[in-house]
């Protein structure tokens, strides 16, 4: 494949953007008709791969911990900004796992890849409804990126003629509104303005705005997709949407490489088997100390100093009120 200087002309030579494709996987997910749909297309979505029993039980698990913001060390959801909330999905433990490492899965995202795979990076996203766009369509991977800005590898021209990471997002409810889309056949031009929508000419952003597809879906739908093809969430938006994202580098150019490490629990190794544990990240290096992830950057904000102080003095009373038992006793 040769570089795309002219993204409009390329866009010209693929097919016309079609819905989305369904592929039933009640029965056994079809490896083949997957794979081939995400090299040309760029995207599918999978159908009936999970059971609903499992998509009741992580939804229960994340109205309790999406109740309220996790403050102090008590269980609840991330804040970064005013119209998300985010928890990483390997807190909710038991059933999640069956999400995030199913075997199926793992097999068509390698099979695409032509290399291992490593589950990257991970959130249950919670989006408000919004009359604005405040996540605009993009491209995860462009010549240069690197995670952090002193990062020893960044991608070559070479590294983007091969798929670097493979994304999925997991629907936890019917979804329209807010639903995810893709720009068909995109991943093919392989980001040569970079990643950012807004950087490239009004012409080729036209071009890959008539390929948008929005990707309606079912509770339990999983949607894969080429991360180097433009896509985002429907926006503006009149409803709100809860769905988990899921991304997966590629060993053979990332390495065995994670964003940031993953909370799994104890109790959950004993179920994974060798190709699960590795995907998990078991013996991985990581990009982003977990001090410095993004989820955790709320340190940065104007309310943090009062809020730690409110913490920090939550048992004061409590305190002062066993010093003055001591004092009476010490008296008597």
């Amino acid at each position: 494949m040769t570089q795309c200087t002219h993204p409009p002309e390329a866009l010209l030579r693929l097919p016309s953007p079609q819905a989305a494709t369904i592929i039933e996987a009640t029965d056994g997910l079809d490896i083949a008709a997957a794979s081939e749909c995400i090299e040309k297309r760029g995207f599918c979505i999978l159908r009936g791969l999970f059971s609903t029993a499992d998509i009741e039980a992580v939804n229960s698990r994340i109205k309790r911990y999406f109740a309220a913001p996790a403050i102090a060390g008590a269980p609840g959801y991330w804040k970064v900004d005013h119209v998300k909330k985010l928890l990483n999905p390997f807190t909710l433990g038991g059933p999640a796992i069956k999400f995030l490492l199913d075997k199926q899965v793992i097999e068509v995202v390698e099979k695409v890849m032509k290399s291992e795979c490593i589950l990257a990076e991970t959130v249950v996203k919670f989006d408000r409804a919004s009359s604005y766009t405040y996540f605009p369509l993009h491209s995860d991977f462009g010549v240069g990126w690197s995670k952090t800005s002193d990062s020893k590898k960044k991608l070559s021209w070479e590294d983007m003629l091969d798929p670097v990471g493979i994304g999925g997002a997991l629907y936890l409810h019917p979804t329209a509104e807010g639903a995810f889309c893709y720009c068909d056949g995109t991943h093919l031009l392989m980001s040569p303005h970079g990643q950012s929508l807004s950087r490239y000419p009004s012409a080729d952003q036209k071009a890959i705005l008539s390929r948008r597809v929005r990707c309606d879906g079912q509770t339990g739908d999983l949607i894969l997709f080429d991360d180097r093809g433009f896509h985002g969430p429907d926006q503006p938006a009149s409803a709100d949407r809860t769905i988990i994202l899921l991304d997966y580098y590629r060993v053979d150019t990332i390495g065995q490489m994670q964003v940031s490490p993953m909370p799994i629990w104890s109790s959950d190794i004993a179920s994974m088997c060798a190709t699960q544990l590795r995907v998990a990240g078991c013996g991985a290096t990581y990009m982003v100390d977990p001090l410095d992830y993004a989820h955790t950057k709320f340190q940065k904000n104007s309310f943090y100093s009062t809020l730690s102080w409110l913490v920090s003095n939550a048992y004061y009373f409590s305190h002062l009120k066993n010093k003055l038992k001591s004092y009476i006793r010490r008296g008597e």
